[in-house]
């Protein structure tokens, strides 16, 4: 009866929406790049920034949570490594697994199934981690494609462009300053952040639509099996060597265990690592992520 109330309420609106993005694609032949762009630059760094303003978490808590983000990518990817090699992978394949493990999914699924399941106070804790798998995939996953294609100035260039980080830094100033926004700036960005959940997911719905095939499954299995259920044993095991409280912990075990972002296929195919792999993983971990986060949650929320 938990399972079925955990599915129906958290995760069905959000796959429904999910649903509207693909349908919306399907027969209008909405272009999802504009969306995705709205989503990236507006409505995801005016949630950030909000979030980031309001919350009351002390600086220790948030400071646990950053350490959460950057142990976790280091882990992850030293397992990741070890994996390609004790499996003989080429690099290249090499390469698309560890985008695939590493570039999670922290905002498009995970921040609305948070919201739904845990409230604002669960949200602020996400947003949070949200901002640290951000930065770290507009530096390191940016960098490595652009540096591939254009060179270092173009790379550090692409990275400056990140909005994310900014509105982190800009939001966590104005809290710690205990400063307010304008009126009118603050209902404007209460506009752009109401819109990020819907633009997120109906932007996952869209390209789960344009990238359905799948080949290579092997290794489609490999970075699938790292990225969720590896993902969230190592994730749980840091959470509890790192002592946080239990919503935090709740929070955080949800994001450990996010599907692949869609972003992966874009740097896999500007340096050529494998793209089909990438699209594979990201279609794979986003169908396998909802069984395993209804089961998760089913746990966390009896």
């Amino acid at each position: 009866m938990i399972v079925l109330n955990v599915f129906l309420d958290i995760i069905m609106p959000v796959v429904l929406v999910i649903l509207c993005g693909m349908a919306l694609c399907h027969f209008k032949k909405t272009a999802i790049e504009p969306i995705s762009q709205a989503a990236l630059y507006l409505f995801s760094p005016a949630l950030v920034l909000l979030g980031m303003a309001d919350t009351d978490l002390p600086l220790e808590s948030m400071g646990k949570i950053v350490a959460f983000g950057a142990l976790l990518t280091v882990a992850m990817y030293v397992i990741s490594r070890v994996v390609g090699f004790a499996l003989r992978m080429d690099r290249a394949a090499q390469s698309s697994v560890l985008l695939a493990v590493l570039v999670m999914n922290a905002g498009n699924l995970s921040l609305p199934i948070v919201s739904l399941a845990f409230g604002d106070a669960g949200l602020d804790r996400a947003l949070v981690l949200f901002a640290v798998i951000a930065l770290s995939a507009a530096t390191l996953g940016v960098y490595i494609a652009a540096h591939g294609q254009q060179g270092g100035a173009a790379a550090f260039k692409a990275v400056l462009q990140q909005p994310i980080a900014y509105a982190a830094v800009g939001g966590l100033a104005l809290n710690l300053l205990g400063l307010e926004l304008p009126s009118m700036a603050l209902n404007a960005t209460e506009l752009l952040a109401n819109a990020a959940f819907p633009a997120m997911l109906m932007v996952l719905g869209g390209n789960l639509l344009q990238h359905r095939g799948i080949t290579e499954w092997r290794t489609v299995a490999v970075a699938t099996a790292l990225r969720l259920w590896v993902g969230l044993a190592v994730g749980y095991g840091l959470l509890l060597l790192l002592g946080v409280d239990e919503l935090t912990r709740n929070a955080l075990l949800v994001t450990s265990c996010a599907p692949t972002a869609v972003i992966v296929i874009v740097l896999s195919t500007e340096f050529n690592a494998r793209p089909a792999v990438a699209t594979g993983a990201v279609v794979v971990t986003t169908v396998l992520s909802l069984p395993t986060l209804t089961a998760l949650l089913s746990i966390l929320t009896r």
